[in-house]
């Protein structure tokens, strides 16, 4: 297990740290500056960095895109139901845990993509496991770009 745990980068447990610490946050109902709705999506960028380590074949994109597209309409249809009002730089939100789930899904299957890449290249390595992770990652991320796209047409209140 100590050898396990000293081939983990470094950078990995202030990372997943952090990824619990917004997942723990967003089960509450809270205040969020817009801008960091406007930046998850960047989680995204992780998750095809990670495809595009495995080489895959080209349809293996065209599931990638799926599994991405279907995430961004159910994000679309889960903030309608979350966004409580939209302030100029804030937005009031109803506390969830997809947030969490879907942050603790990409952050899990990257770090076992890393694992297996060392323990088993094969397997990585196989157009079959780059499909599986293309949608095990991509429907998670793409449901923070539909947040954002109905967080962007949800009307902003005035204070009063």
């Amino acid at each position: 297990m100590t050898t396990f745990l000293s081939n983990v980068p470094f950078w990995v447990f202030p990372l997943f740290i952090l990824l619990l610490v917004l997942g723990l946050r967003a089960s509450k109902d809270r205040s969020v500056p817009t801008l960091l709705i406007y930046a998850l999506p960047l989680l995204g960028i992780l998750t095809m960095r990670n495809i595009l380590a495995l080489s895959p074949p080209l349809w293996v994109w065209a599931i990638a895109a799926l599994g991405y597209g279907s995430g961004i309409l159910l994000g679309m249809k889960w903030q309608r139901g979350w966004i409580i009002e939209r302030g100029a730089k804030a937005t009031r939100v109803k506390g969830e845990w997809i947030t969490l789930t879907a942050m603790m899904v990409i952050f899990a299957a990257g770090f076992v993509n890393g694992f297996l890449s060392a323990v088993m290249p094969g397997l990585t390595q196989s157009a079959l496991f780059a499909a599986a992770f293309a949608v095990i990652t991509c429907l998670p991320s793409g449901q923070f770009l539909g947040r954002v796209i109905t967080t962007l047409r949800t009307p902003v209140t005035q204070a009063s």
